[in-house]
């Protein structure tokens, strides 16, 4: 039999107006991420100077990035360029980070989406980069964003020459992208890569501070969930 308490939900009320007062007088970064640690990966041994804790973190690069998997506010452009993807990583940041920038191309683990997946048939969970069906990227196409149906429209994603080949030549319905780019490949070692991040701190404040970042200041362009995975 269900006991309902008349006074419970005016208890936790209370402690919800607590909680808020609380939370609403905790810091979090700016938008440029000014007094957040931060490396500039220059080359490959630079990724184990990231923590291999656990923590929340920002990828930057002045790469331009045509495709976004949302339709929510996105970051300001920064310095140059603009975080193009945020996330926390409970266990180890430094292996997270490695996922994303320096994945080969047959990964099947996690990563940012921003190259073709040169292959025509994947065997792995990949984000699809066209489809008639299902999530596929937007880009922008006469001031509105558009989701990729078509495949003339893929040309319109930031593609290497073999990548505009490989979906020239197969004539795919449904392609894929890549599990996490390798920034040391020749389509993006001419620009520049930054990892900012936060370690060592309790998962319940590093959670905060990613979901008010992303409220306050926009969901980054490669990030699929606006909260929770």
């Amino acid at each position: 039999m269900q006991v309902i308490n008349k006074f419970s939900k005016s208890i936790w009320k209370k402690e919800e107006e607590k909680f808020k007062k609380l939370t609403g007088k905790t810091k979090i970064p700016n938008k440029n991420l000014d007094e957040v640690d931060f490396l500039v990966l220059r080359e490959e041994s630079d990724f184990d100077r990231i923590p291999d804790i656990g923590g929340c973190y920002w990828i930057w690069t002045n790469e331009r990035v045509n495709h976004r998997f949302h339709k929510h506010e996105i970051p300001d452009r920064v310095k140059a360029g603009e975080v193009i993807y945020n996330g926390i990583a409970k266990d180890n940041v430094r292996q997270r980070i490695k996922r994303h920038l320096l994945g080969d191309m047959e990964a099947t683990w996690s990563g940012i989406s921003l190259d073709i997946f040169l292959s025509r048939r994947s065997k792995s969970h990949r984000k699809k980069v066209l489809s008639s069906t299902g999530k596929v990227p937007y880009i922008f196409i006469d001031n509105e964003l558009q989701p990729i149906r078509e495949r003339d429209l893929t040309f319109r994603l930031n593609l290497s020459k073999e990548e505009r080949d490989f979906i020239q030549k197969c004539k795919l319905v449904t392609c894929f992208f890549r599990n996490g780019i390798n920034i040391f490949e020749r389509k993006h070692r001419k620009f520049t890569f930054k990892i900012y991040f936060i370690t060592g701190l309790e998962p319940l404040y590093l959670e905060y501070i990613e979901k008010r970042w992303r409220e306050k200041f926009g969901l980054p362009k490669l990030c699929s969930y606006s909260s929770g995975r």
